[in-house]
């Protein structure tokens, strides 16, 4: 069975068939793609783990590119190439919503938490798990890089079922950690957020109970925020885009 992040390509090449990409920028905390359509999606860039050197690749990715041809960069295991390719699908997938079919709820609205909630964090988003220290009974923040606050990410197959409240962040989909992380949760209290999140509900299993990204509302200024280095707080901060989330249940 294909995993969560094909599934979420294939459906941004059906919705977007007649699609071409016209611009993208590869900034040093995101990408951004531009589409024929007008439409422009971003992804997290996971830039610690670029390879060394000053040249990354010997041939650019040219444009414009059709975007089925676009998406086929997440097929290739490169930092940069994943993040194109969801940075594309969510441009597609993303444009797609309406106003009523978000809302803008806090995420820690949805889940209901309680003091006496074990909370499993999929990666340390700093504005949200220092809420939640002290708060809870017990914390795990699971990260690829060691450090005494984490846990490595290898131990979440085991680890998480301990956990009554899962938060995942997008970057999961760049590491292709996301299917094994959701199969690895004892409850249905799972929420899946971040700009790099695509939000299209068909492709999560029934324990997420939430999806949470990104509406870009303003491109060409999304597009400006990308290549001056920018990222998400910037984004929301210029108001080129906003927080949406999805309940799915």
């Amino acid at each position: 069975m294909n995993s969560i992040f094909d599934r979420v390509l294939e459906i941004a090449k059906e919705y977007g068939k007649n699609m071409a990409v016209i611009d993208y920028v590869i900034g040093t905390g995101m990408t951004a793609v531009r589409l024929s359509s007008g439409n422009v999606g971003v992804a997290h860039l996971l830039r610690e783990e670029l390879p060394p050197g000053c040249t990354l690749f010997d041939e650019l990715f040219e444009t414009p590119c059709p975007l089925y041809e676009f998406l086929k960069l997440g097929n290739v295991h490169h930092p940069i190439t994943v993040s194109l390719a969801l940075a594309a699908a969510n441009a597609v997938l993303n444009s797609r919503l309406k106003e009523q079919d978000y809302s803008e709820l806090d995420i820690f609205e949805i889940l209901n938490l309680k003091r006496s909630d074990t909370v499993g964090f999929i990666g340390d988003f700093k504005p949200l798990t220092s809420k939640l220290r002290g708060k809870v009974e017990k914390l795990m923040i699971f990260e690829r890089h060691a450090s005494e606050d984490y846990l490595p990410d290898w131990a979440a197959p085991w680890k998480l079922r301990e956990c009554s409240a899962v938060i995942i962040t997008g970057t999961a989909f760049m590491n292709r950690t996301i299917d094994t992380i959701l199969n690895s949760v004892n409850t249905d209290r799972v929420v899946v957020f971040g700009p790099s999140t695509p939000l299209v509900p068909e492709v999560y299993p029934e324990v997420v109970k939430a999806i949470g990204g990104a509406k870009i509302m303003d491109p060409e200024l999304t597009m400006k925020v990308a290549s001056r280095a920018g990222g998400t707080k910037n984004l929301y901060r210029l108001k080129a885009a906003k927080k949406v989330t999805l309940i799915l249940k």
